[in-house]
């Protein structure tokens, strides 16, 4: 006897389309079971899922802090100067080059000069000349003076002897003035290093044209270099001459100093003036741009965290506790009394005791009485 096909259910069906129902209910019963399967595999023993968050902590302690006044600046030599042309004329030779270290007054090359050099011998022999008739004409003032004394020369006599001397007393003075001209002027016709140091800059060369005033070279002392900055006016009580400082560049530290700074603002700025010294040649030249860190005091035994450790909430400041409840850890919302900021630390007056571990790592989503687990 056939089974009926019941077209209410599976309309124009056969026996073969009956059967590939069946296969594929049987398929997706299958693959249901299979799932659920896995999802029991996945979740913990005792049928609990673990939702503890993981988090980094931060264990409390009394601890020294050290305060800082950062700054930043280029690096300048103790002395830095550019020298001008004393006269004008051609350069016939230079003895420095770039680089060379001078002491002051040292030559670093000559103008032509030779014309100069006549001129001054010719105010010298001028100058000897007029030396010489100075002294003639002193000698027969002296006489004509202790003449007339015993009446022995007239009146007019004397006063031709001491006209004479007054001429000759000119003269000089004129030709001192000469000699002392000529002689600066050949003086100018070298190039004389105006500070001790190394040429830094060579403006000029050898057989070119130079006026007076035009820049001739740099010179730059970098036995001790200078860093040139300025602080704010919450700062600048905070400092004093001689305090330690650190100069980093290039992930390298070098001892400083402060060397001085302005009690006033700089013109047109509100940053008082501050200067610091370094030793030079130990790496460090003139013109790199360095920061630095001036400990202007020590704070014992606070109890203090990273300012980005504190949540807050409208006028509540409050961290997060990691507290062990028996073998659990859960994050537990802690108000707190803050004190003086440290750079980037910020003091614990009140609300956690030394020994306390505070979440430092993985806030973003906690609440209170969330399960966390620690992680190092």
């Amino acid at each position: 006897m056939m089974m009926p096909c019941y077209t209410t259910s599976f309309p124009n069906c056969n026996g073969g389309t009956l059967r590939r129902y069946i296969v594929l209910i049987a398929l997706l019963l299958a693959l249901l079971s299979a799932c659920g399967r896995k999802d029991s595999e996945a979740a913990p023993k005792g049928g609990r899922r673990d939702d503890s968050q993981s988090v980094m902590v931060e264990e409390l302690s009394l601890r020294d802090i050290d305060e800082y006044v950062n700054v930043s600046g280029k690096l300048e030599g103790i002395t830095d100067i550019v020298m001008s042309a004393e006269s004008s004329g051609r350069i016939l030779e230079l003895y420095k080059k770039l680089g060379d270290y001078v002491e002051k007054g040292e030559r670093i090359g000559r103008l032509e000069n030779e014309i100069l050099q006549i001129r001054l011998q010719q105010a010298e022999a001028a100058y000897n000349a007029a030396e010489t008739g100075l002294q003639n004409a002193q000698r027969n003032l002296d006489y004509a003076t202790q003449a007339r004394e015993q009446e022995l020369i007239s009146e007019a006599e004397y006063s031709a002897s001491n006209s004479a001397f007054k001429g000759a007393k000119a003269a000089f003075d004129g030709t001192k003035a000469g000699l002392e001209s000529a002689r600066l002027a050949y003086d100018n016709s070298y190039l004389l290093a105006a500070e001790k140091g190394r040429i830094s800059q060579l403006h000029i060369a050898s057989g070119q044209y130079i006026n007076m005033g035009m820049p001739i070279a740099s010179i730059t002392d970098a036995s001790t270099l200078i860093l040139k900055t300025g602080v704010g006016e919450s700062q600048i009580g905070k400092l004093k001459a001689g305090q330690s400082a650190v100069i980093s560049h290039s992930g390298k530290e070098y001892r400083a100093s402060v060397r001085g700074f302005g009690i006033r603002p700089v013109t047109g700025g509100v940053n008082y003036p501050l200067e610091l010294t370094v030793s030079g040649g130990s790496g460090l030249l003139p013109g790199m741009v360095v920061s630095a860190r001036i400990k202007t005091n020590t704070f014992k035994n606070l109890l203090y965290t990273s300012i980005t450790n504190v949540q807050k909430e409208f006028d509540r400041d409050y961290v997060y506790v990691a507290h062990i409840d028996g073998d659990k850890t859960v994050a537990v919302q802690r108000d707190v009394l803050l004190g003086r900021s440290v750079s980037e630390f910020v003091e614990i007056l009140s609300g956690l005791e030394a020994g306390e571990k505070i979440v430092v790592s993985g806030t973003e989503n906690l609440e209170n009485g969330s399960l966390v687990k620690i992680r190092n």
